[in-house]
């Protein structure tokens, strides 16, 4: 599945909005296992955002450092998966 640009750019903000809005409401609940929850898929979803925003800012950071071509596999790279076989030649 593909979004498009607007969509994909602003997740990390609807994230963060629905686990503030999660956060908030679970402090205007009445104590008990219902604000617990609410509580909690807020932070999940903070967690998200956060993660899905640094994970971008890297990737751009690298783009932006390696823009000369691909990047080389991590040596070793083609034995991986190969067991014993792949490697007595």
């Amino acid at each position: 599945m593909r979004l498009s640009g607007p969509v994909y750019e602003s997740l990390p903000f609807v994230y963060a909005a629905i686990g503030a809005v999660a956060v908030a409401v679970s402090y205007l609940d009445v104590p008990g296992v219902r604000a617990a929850a609410v509580f909690l898929v807020g932070i999940a979803a903070e967690i998200a955002a956060l993660t899905l925003y640094l994970r971008r800012r890297g990737y751009r950071e690298m783009r932006r450092e390696y823009s000369g071509g691909e990047l080389a596999p991590p040596a070793g790279a083609h034995d991986r998966g190969q067991g014993a076989k792949g490697r007595e030649a």
